[in-house]
């Protein structure tokens, strides 16, 4: 075990403890109740099976059980064996129901140290399981469960060491693919998991800490929780879980007893059993009857008892309002800074050949990176703790265009030139009389280039950036004042209308007219508050998306993972989206997104409509340090249905 591993369960172990001592106890008089005596049993042949899950084919009742001689066994809810794989040996097993009458199974086969893919369906009437794919594993899996995010199949699978993996399993040509996601860490002695995908949480039984809750959609905060204590589950072993998601039950084993918790409320169990003679490891609800199996069993135990009802919540359950989704359709490489550190990107367009543009991309713990279209690294300028950058085309002898980056390393603006023929120049820093400049964004009035530029903890700067002939004799000089409420970071300059946008992170979007400010008979008006669905806080970056009359604001909604889209004036929300997986490239979504820059110009193919840049606060597939992905405008358009 890694000393990371180490610290992390004893840091869990002493939240269980602390939260065992003082949560919710079980019911002793329940606890305490007659243990069950079984009504019946299916006897099995020479399956020797530690866990078992029911399912419907064809309208009918089965089960299907681990067989540590013989693979899988299908077996007919009165016993009656139906199929089963020839050899391996497998303990553990996840199962999905993909559609009417096709389910999927991932095992873990112990003799070949494979993870194994399986479909289970009906041929001519009768059920049959098909082989779709192998991987080979470094260590023995000790927990496997599937989730269904965004139409596609998602397995968790844990080792022996507590090393969690998350896959997309999906069809190729030839055969299944198992294509990484992110790692997991846990620690040792975890003994089963599940996922309730109504609320997108995964379920972990790591015996003696407990059992954890924490989101299965890896764009997310991992969030881990405590879901039940030792308190709730007992000194022994517990897991095998089991999710009845009809009734919202979450069912397992602890000891001898039996237990179900209702899936949306932490801590005490709502039915606690203790079944006489035997001690549990998995169980099960078919057919109004609770179904029990020992470790290593030919016996599956059958009782008769009131179960509890379907949790009122699930009953009344609609399901999440789902945003929209939209392909990845590139990336950039990863930033050299680990941790949080890409922030913001601007887009360059090469007006002579637009497949030639250029993305800058700051990293906030080291300089200004500046990339293909392609994703691929051009050149990083080593500046100091740039935040955000923006640019401008610029009259000049020399550059075509002007890129400004907000540097807190040494308070003030970094300047770059930019070379008709696609040459990034660095022209230095002009320092700033302010604390910590955080935010900016830079537009054109009439000949001149200006910028505003925020301080973290201050009021927010209009700055002219007058031009030099030579790299050092650029200079600053501040135009006005703006006092803001708090925080600032992401905006945005319409040049044509003259109209600043910029978001006050928890509160929503502001709009200046700058002109009637200069003048003293304007004030900043919150056109877009944070309302936790459109917009969630925190509110991070800005782009102007310029079409005519199909112009639009976007904006990064960072609380829910997603883009929203508002008129150009931004009175008016158009919609949103989120940035998903695209399998076919290798590409992770995005999330947790700061800044972001869009473009109508046409890329070529691959961009025809536009091309949207957002930085990723979470770089999977495989994980490593941040980076931008980049959207094509067709995409969103045709998703959002777009004019």
């Amino acid at each position: 075990m890694t000393r990371k591993t180490l610290i992390f369960s004893a840091a869990a172990l002493a939240l269980a403890v602390v939260l065992g001592g003082c949560g919710p106890q079980i019911d002793k008089t329940a606890a305490a109740q007659k243990p069950l005596t079984p009504q019946g049993a299916l006897s099995l042949s020479n399956v020797v099976s530690s866990q078992l899950a029911p399912l419907v084919l064809g309208g009918a009742d089965y089960l299907l059980l681990a067989s540590e001689k013989r693979g899988l066994v299908l077996v007919s809810a009165e016993g009656e064996e139906k199929l089963a794989l020839d050899g391996g040996k497998v303990e553990r097993f996840a199962l999905q129901q993909l559609e009417q009458d096709r389910w999927l199974i991932a095992v873990y086969d112990e003799d070949s140290a494979q993870l194994q893919l399986r479909l289970l369906d009906l041929e001519q009437g009768s059920p049959r399981i098909r082989y779709l794919a192998a991987m080979a594993t470094t260590a023995p899996q000790v927990a496997l469960c599937f989730s269904r995010q965004a139409e596609r199949t998602h397995l968790f699978a844990i080792d022996e060491n507590g090393l969690g993996q998350e896959y997309v399993v999906h069809p190729r040509e030839q055969a299944w693919e198992f294509t990484g996601v992110r790692p997991l860490y846990f620690g040792e002695q975890v003994s089963s998991c599940t996922v309730d995908d109504h609320s997108g949480k995964l379920l972990v039984a790591q015996p003696p800490l407990g059992i954890w809750s924490l989101n299965s959609d890896a764009e997310m905060d991992e969030d881990r929780q405590v879901f039940a204590t030792p308190a709730e589950l007992g000194d022994g072993e517990f897991g095998g879980l089991w999710l009845d998601s009809a009734s919202g039950n979450l069912w397992l084993t602890s000891g001898e007893r039996v237990l179900a918790f209702n899936i949306n409320v932490p801590g005490k169990p709502h039915f606690v059993e203790s079944l006489a003679d035997m001690e549990p490891v998995s169980a099960a609800v078919q057919r109004g009857s609770l179904l029990a199996l020992e470790e290593e069993s030919d016996r599956v135990q059958q009782f008769a008892v009131k179960l509890p009802e379907p949790a009122a919540e699930i009953q009344a359950f609609r399901g999440p309002v789902e945003i929209p989704r939209v392909r990845a359709s590139g990336q950039t490489a990863p930033v050299q800074s680990g941790g949080d550190a890409a922030d913001d990107p601007a887009i360059w367009v090469n007006p002579a050949n637009p497949s030639a543009s250029l993305i800058l991309g700051t990293d906030k713990k080291s300089g200004l990176s500046v990339y293909k279209l392609s994703g691929e690294l051009v050149e990083h300028f080593p500046v100091g703790r740039v935040n955000n950058v923006d640019l401008r085309p610029i009259q000049h002898g020399k550059y075509v265009a002007i890129a400004a980056a907000s540097n807190r390393t040494d308070p003030g603006i970094s300047l770059f030139g930019i070379t008709g023929e696609g040459k990034v120049e660095d022209l230095g820093l002009r320092s700033l009389d302010m604390g910590d400049p955080y935010g900016l964004c830079v537009y054109r009035r009439g000949a001149d280039l200006m910028a505003w530029v925020s301080d973290k903890d201050g009021p927010v700067q209009l700055l002219q950036i007058v031009p030099g002939e030579g790299n050092v004799d650029w200079r600053l000089q501040k135009v006005a004042e703006l006092d803001v409420k708090s925080q600032v970071e992401g905006c945005v300059v319409d040049d044509e209308m003259q109209m600043l946008f910029f978001g006050e992170e928890d509160g929503g979007i502001w709009r200046l007219d700058i002109a009637a400010f200069l003048a003293g008979e304007a004030k900043p008006q919150l056109i877009a508050p944070v309302d936790g669905e459109r917009l969630a806080a925190d509110v991070e970056g800005m782009g102007l998306y310029h079409a005519g009359d199909n112009s639009y604001l976007v904006v990064s909604s960072q609380g829910n993972n997603s883009y929203a889209l508002f008129s150009r004036d931004g009175s008016q929300f158009v919609g949103h989206f989120k940035v998903d997986i695209n399998l076919d490239k290798s590409l992770d979504g995005s999330s947790e997104t700061d800044g972001l820059e869009v473009s109508s110009a046409s890329f070529g193919d691959q961009y025809p409509q536009g091309l949207l840049v957002v930085q990723d606060g979470r770089n999977r597939m495989p994980s490593q340090t941040q980076n931008f992905k980049l959207v094509s405008w067709a995409d969103i358009a045709e998703t959002l249905q777009l004019k």
